[in-house]
């Protein structure tokens, strides 16, 4: 029988029952010269690039104008469980606060981690890190 299907198929199966665990999963949580606003409009942009895998997983995300907060999340079809997902605080009317967190499974790993920092500031969306960091 052949199983290379069953092989490419598995990281994606077992990425669908796991989701983010604030404990240990990996984030990252920095602040930016940004309106909240614009941190949400590329972090959406980055999601919807790198972490829907084509579509496959929905990105969501809002705007609260009253707090002055955001959010951008992937999640699963099934079952609704959020595989990264990026939160961002105003500081102030041009700086914001922003974690961002991910399930350190298949795309949403830690090299997707470094790249959403670096589209977060740097404000062009690439699926790929391309800053140096030092090694843990």
């Amino acid at each position: 029988m052949n199983f290379k299907w069953l092989i490419t198929l598995l990281p994606l199966l077992l990425s669908a029952c796991i989701g983010i665990n604030p404990n240990s999963s990996p984030k990252d949580s920095f602040t930016v010269p940004f309106a909240y606003e614009i941190v949400f409009e590329r972090a959406k942009a980055q999601a919807q690039r790198c972490w829907s895998a084509d579509g496959e997983f929905p990105i969501i995300g809002a705007v609260n104008t009253a707090d002055r907060t955001a959010f951008v999340a992937v999640t699963s079809e099934l079952g609704g469980s959020r595989y990264g997902q990026v939160d961002i605080r105003a500081l102030d009317t041009q700086s914001s606060q922003v974690q961002v967190i991910v399930n350190g499974i298949n795309i949403w790993n830690a090299k997707s981690l470094a790249a959403m920092h670096e589209v977060i500031q740097f404000g062009t969306p690439t699926c790929i890190s391309y800053m140096p960091r030092p090694q843990p």
